[in-house]
Formats: structure tokens, sequence, C-alpha cells
């Protein structure tokens, strides 16, 4: 049932002092490389950004009626969140916004199994050094652990978990863009699609807008085994929009999966998957500004057993990370990517491209009743 309740503020371990609407209703080639691929005729969805003009007339990324920003750059809005009420539970949903941000993955201190091969800029803890001189604007929990079988993992030339078809995946490439879609599908990953990472969690829950047949199956355990056997229990999601944007659901209410597929559409997701279960596992969070060293996630699940400040100290399971593009269009960040011809771990150390953007260190302004804006020193991308 739909139902539209009453504003109301933002809880968490810190508060956002705005009103909050809560509504309820292969690896293929880099270059000359490749690490991973698969071909099957199975039917996927799969969304990458846009690339924005470079010309100085593109429009910001704009508030949206229903949505609260939690933080913005002069590229416009970068994180929004609302709280989504499904079946009388409320999910918090953070959307961050392709044209301002990018995405990083990290695994855990304890899982992925073969964790300790993977380069520091995707280890168990937020890279400071790597990630900071963009700014870190959210972080989220990754997906299954590797003993329950529900999927690949690679990162950085690693493979960590070998790829499985038919899955749902993640794709993140060098430059921070994303894509899901169905793996071995004939169209994911979609063509000039460049990877350093993957990351899978079981079937599909949202394809074409809609519902799968797995997400609305009364045989719960093919979402993932509870805790105590009770398949009521706190759920995360992951998807995509139809601008592109990412979206990420989390609720510590006891619910079913259909739930989460439910709320990742409330969210606007046209395609979606299930992340991590369970109580101790859901952890989200954002901060208003930019952060360039570990500091406080303003926003986050409530109700959630931990602060999301865990990500900057370091984190036993895998997790996402999410960062700032620098404010001006026609710059942004990347890394090496990854080559065939490069045997073992190849860090992805972002740099600003093309050679010669400048990006101020804080330039970002917050999205609240006041906005700051302070100009530091400059910051000169090196040669690529």
């Amino acid at each position: 049932m739909v139902r539209v309740l009453r504003p109301r503020s933002l809880r968490g371990p810190w508060r956002l002092v705005v009103p909050l609407v809560v509504v309820g209703i292969a690896f293929v080639g880099i270059g000359t490389s490749y690490v991973v691929s698969a071909t099957t005729t199975t039917s996927t969805t799969s969304i990458a950004r846009s690339t924005p003009s470079t010309t100085t007339s593109v429009a910001p990324e704009r508030r949206q009626a229903g949505w609260i920003g939690v933080s913005a750059s002069r590229r416009g809005i970068m994180v929004d969140i609302r709280d989504v009420n499904i079946g009388g539970a409320v999910f918090r949903a953070f959307r961050m916004r392709a044209r301002t941000t990018l995405l990083r993955w990290h695994v855990g201190a304890i899982d992925p199994n073969l964790w300790a091969k993977a380069p520091t800029d995707a280890g168990p803890r937020i890279d400071w050094a790597n990630e900071g001189p963009p700014g870190v604007v959210a972080a989220f929990n990754g997906a299954f652990k590797q003993s329950a079988f529900a999927g690949g993992a690679v990162v950085d030339g690693v493979v960590l978990i070998p790829m499985v078809v038919g899955d749902m995946t993640i794709g993140i490439d060098r430059a921070g863009h994303w894509v899901m879609g169905v793996w071995g599908a004939k169209d994911f990953p979609p063509a000039g699609f460049h990877p350093v990472s993957y990351r899978q969690n079981l079937s599909p829950m949202v394809l074409h807008g809609a519902l799968t047949a797995s997400a609305r199956s009364a045989n719960w355990h093919i979402w993932g085994s509870p805790l105590n056997y009770n398949p009521l229990t706190a759920r995360t999601g992951l998807g995509v929009d139809a601008k592109g944007n990412l979206v990420y659901v989390a609720t510590m209410h006891p619910v079913m999966p259909i739930q989460v597929g439910q709320a990742l559409l409330a969210a606007g997701a046209v395609t979606g998957m299930e992340l991590d279960i369970n109580p101790f596992w859901p952890i989200a969070g954002a901060p208003e500004i930019p952060m360039h060293v570990a500091g406080a996630f303003n926003v986050q699940i409530p109700g959630g057993n931990h602060d999301a400040s865990i990500y900057s100290t370091g984190w036993e399971r895998d997790f996402f990370v999410v960062l700032a593009e620098p404010d001006s269009w026609t710059c942004h960040w990347q890394s090496a990517g990854v080559f065939v011809a490069v045997k073992g771990p190849q860090p992805q150390r972002l740099a600003l491209s093309p050679t010669g953007c400048h990006v101020p260190k804080s330039t970002t302004t917050t999205t609240g009743s006041t906005t700051t804006s302070t100009q530091s020193t400059i910051t000169t991308a090196p040669t690529s």
C-alpha cells in the first residue's frame, strides 16, 4: 500500500537540520586490455552515466522534490536522500548523482578470502591518500560473504572470486562510472565500458523498471540466509535509475526480500540488486561536505549497529566509496585502468584529467539552511 507521510527531520548518529519528505509507495577491453568476459543471450538492463558537454552552459544537478540534498558542489547536487515506506518498514534511500560523483569498490579485512591481494587503493579501509583529494561524499556496505556463493568479485586486475553467469553485477570503470546488469547478457557490459572492478550478488531484483520473477517469488531462501532462519530481517539493495544515478536503499526493520525491490523501485531504480542482509551488516553514511580526511558521516541509516566512520579505520566486509567530481565540467578523476599485458595487481591511483586541470580543495557547499564556499590552495593534476 502506498502511503505519503508528513515531513520529518533526519534521524541518525548526527542530525541534518532540514525537513525530510518520507514517501511510501569481459572484464571487457580497457584500451587493448581485458580481464574477464562472458556471453550468453540472457536479457538485461544496464545504464552508464552520460558524459556532460565541455561547454560552460552545462546545467547543474538540481534539487528534486521529495529528495533532501546532503552535499553539493558547483556542479550541483552530489548526494541526496529520502525515506521510503514499504509495508510499514521505512527504508533510507541514498542517491548518488552520476554527473557529480564517482564510485570505488573496496575489499574487507576478512572477506573475500583473497582480500590481501587487493592493492591499497581497494583495501579494507578508505584510502585517504588516494580518495581524500577528490573528497568522500558517501560510503555503503557491499554484498554477501564469499562462503554464501552469491557471485564473483574482481578488482584492480585481481580475480578475487570467479564471475558467475546470470548473476546481477555492478561494474566500475577507471573513471568511477558504473553500470549494472546481468553477467553474460549480450548487452552487458555495454560497448565502450572499460572496467577496473566488478561485484556480483545473486540474481537481479529489478530489471526494466519492474520486479523480477525471483524478487516476487515466495521462495525467500534464494535471497540469502537470514539470521535465525527468519526471512524478516534487515536488508540493503543497490540500483540505477533512468538517469544513470546510483540508488542505495537500507532498512533496519525486519523485511522480506520483495520489499527491497519495492524500495528500489520507489526510489526510482529501473535496475537493481540485493546487497548484504541481517542487522550487523547494513552500514551507510554521507557527510554534508566532502571529506578529505576521516570525519563524520552526518547522515546514516536510522538504527544502524555501526557508524559509517568504520570504513575509515577498516571493516571486515567489502564496501563502496563515493567521491566528488571536480567543480569544472571539463575535468574528471580517473585511474590508469587494467591492462592484460600487466600480470598481477594493478593499483588504480586517481589523478585529475586532462593534464592541467585544477581543483580547489574546498569549493563545495552544504545544502542545508546555510551555504559556505571556501577557497584554499590549488592542486594541479599530475602528468598522465
